[in-house]
């Protein structure tokens, strides 16, 4: 059966409309239930307000569709005590979502084991409350940390202390004006919660971070107290490591960051502060 170029109000039940092709079509506010629309195929077609209930959507592929507002439940084989259930029907096959815009959404009560994210942008992503984006960073830190005391462990072994110095750097001095302004901006861009940055005496803020971590500093003693503020690093005094340069590059940007350099060697690039400090990112 073809219809082309007519305005119908169609009521099918209980057919097989399997390989169908809609293409132009308005088929906005229609209810599917009960079908089988296996390789059916939908081209330039007004779906808004589409319902689609106990439909067989295996192999199901959306392409380029807008599917802002979408409420998407209860996905997945018949449920014990559905008419469709088999006891031998096993576990459903995995979904694969690529290159979607899912900012902002929710998902809740699913099965989301086994689950990879990769290649994704993930800042402010929360499971039960928890920036996960914090969560990595934290474990990466916590990893490099382990793996600084192994190359130290493995440089004691080798060679006898001939010095009192622990053969390591501690956390960088960096000069700031405003103390508790510069705490907040270096928490935001770190993500890390300000209030778990405590200010001492009322010019020093250790951030909360794996070694040898930064420590925010008005220098009182060195300049702090001059109109200027004590001087600032005009040459990158030391970088954040990240696994992902351009996330990383991308992220400072969307943060409003000055950006002294492009990524250069596809490895590293420069960044101010807002006291005028250098500072590098470096992969």
């Amino acid at each position: 059966m073809e219809i082309v170029n007519q305005k119908e109000n169609l009521e099918v039940r209980n057919s097989d409309v399997s390989g169908a092709k809609f293409e132009c079509v308005n088929v906005s506010g229609t209810t599917v239930t009960d079908a089988n629309v296996s390789g059916t195929v939908f081209t330039n077609v007004n779906m808004s307000g589409v319902k689609i209930r106990d439909a067989d959507l295996s192999d199901l592929e959306i392409d380029g569709a807008q599917l802002g507002g979408a409420y998407i439940h209860g996905i997945g084989l018949p449920p014990e005590g559905h008419p469709a259930y088999r006891e031998d029907q096993g576990r459903q096959r995995p979904l694969r979502f690529e290159m979607c815009e899912l900012a902002g959404s929710t998902i809740t009560s699913s099965d989301l084991s086994g689950v990879r994210i990769e290649g994704c942008k993930i800042e402010g992503l929360t499971i039960d409350g928890i920036d996960v984006a914090a969560l990595i960073r934290q474990y990466r830190s916590e990893q490099g940390q382990e793996r600084a005391s192994e190359q130290e462990g493995n440089r004691a072994e080798q060679s006898p202390r001939s010095t009192p110095f622990l053969g390591r750097t501690g956390a960088s001095f960096v000069p700031v004006r405003d103390i508790e302004k510069a705490r907040d901006w270096y928490c935001r861009i770190l993500g890390i919660p300000a209030e778990s940055a405590a200010i001492m005496n009322g010019h020093l803020c250790p951030l909360p971070m794996g070694e040898p971590g930064i420590i925010l500093d008005t220098m009182p003693m060195w300049g702090g107290k001059e109109p200027g503020g004590a001087p600032t690093f005009q040459t990158p005094a030391f970088m954040l490591p990240t696994d992902d340069i351009h996330a990383a590059y991308s992220f400072m940007k969307e943060q409003g960051v000055e950006l002294v350099t492009e990524i250069e060697n596809g490895h590293w690039f420069v960044f101010r502060d807002p006291d005028g400090n250098h500072l590098m990112v470096c992969k």
